[in-house]
């Protein structure tokens, strides 16, 4: 296993990078994680590698981490990032922790420092990209080159039909009904299909990316990298850091508990149609199988909430 394999980013320092590989090629085959797996584990890898700051080793990095290290970290990651990867950055850390001091690089099992996130599953209200920041993002993209043309018709997508990041990186050619003005949508994370109206702006987008951007390749997904062998983009984070990168250029701070991903553009369209669709509709649009999925979105519609309200008793407020 080397790593092109596990897609490890060439700017590390060369230790750390070392380091990765070793972690990766242990979670492939003591572990037995999955290769989509192991890239997505390399994202937050990476950001905690990049915490201590350069110029970092592995071994600054060892000599770096304590209790407080790691406790101050998670603070600062919870600041910046959702937390739904927060936990997953909790999940990573115990796993290269472990890894660590089985492999005698540490001497204390750190693992158990690292608290385990309990999510409630209605116990917070998704916060989307603001619709002004949405905007800002369509509308700053050059589309002259090959990058800018895949990453406009990415975020239309994205942003029309609200649909998660892994049913954009599955789209295939075939899956794009022209004569018919319809998009196929893949079901995803056990949820159903999702069939909609092909929109004059996202058909226009598209075609000007299969037709003038797209590298030629075998592959049959429409989205691919940008460099060779082009192919699919293979896994959530890479998709997800389009849309940071995007974000990181035109210096947008977004507010607290709002997704840098593509997470962000879901929850604003599910938002959007709260109250605007009957609910079965919104269950269907947005791909759920069990509407309870559905039933956090309705907590943001506080002008519905109060038509429902009733009186309180003795007319009082």
């Amino acid at each position: 296993m080397h790593s092109e394999t596990f897609r490890i980013p060439d700017d590390l320092p060369p230790s750390l990078c070392i380091l990765a590989e070793q972690f990766c090629t242990d979670a492939f085959r003591i572990r037995g994680i999955t290769l989509e797996t192991i890239r997505l584990e390399i994202c937050y890898l990476c950001r905690f590698f990049r915490h201590f700051g350069p110029p970092a080793s592995s071994d600054k990095l060892f000599q770096a981490l304590s209790p407080g290290s790691i406790s101050d970290f998670l603070q600062d990651y919870a600041r910046a990032y959702s937390p739904g990867s927060l936990a997953g950055m909790q999940t990573l850390l115990r796993s290269f922790l472990r890894f660590a001091h089985r492999t005698s690089r540490i001497g204390r099992d750190l693992a158990e420092l690292v608290p385990i996130r309990k999510r409630r599953q209605l116990g917070m209200v998704p916060r989307g990209l603001p619709d002004e920041c949405i905007e800002r993002l369509r509308s700053s993209i050059d589309r002259s080159t090959t990058e800018g043309m895949r990453d406009s018709a990415i975020i239309c997508l994205l942003a029309t039909y609200g649909v998660r990041g892994v049913q954009i990186r599955r789209l295939r050619l075939d899956d794009i009904d022209w004569p018919n003005e319809r998009i196929h949508f893949p079901a995803a994370k056990g949820g159903r299909p999702v069939e909609q109206h092909l929109i004059a702006e996202a058909g226009n987008l598209l075609s000007e990316y299969v037709l003038f951007g797209r590298p030629e390749s075998e592959s049959a997904e429409v989205f691919l990298m940008l460099c060779e062998p082009f192919g699919p983009i293979p896994a959530a984070n890479e998709l997800s850091e389009v849309i940071r990168r995007r974000i990181r250029r035109l210096g947008m701070v977004l507010p607290d508990g709002v997704s840098y991903g593509t997470h962000g553009f879901r929850h604003a369209f599910a938002s959007r149609m709260v109250g605007k669709v009957p609910f079965k509709d919104l269950v269907d649009q947005l791909g759920h199988r069990d509407s309870a999925c559905t039933l956090v979105y309705s907590k943001v519609d506080l002008d519905g909430l109060r038509q429902a309200a009733l009186p309180w008793p003795g007319g009082g407020r």
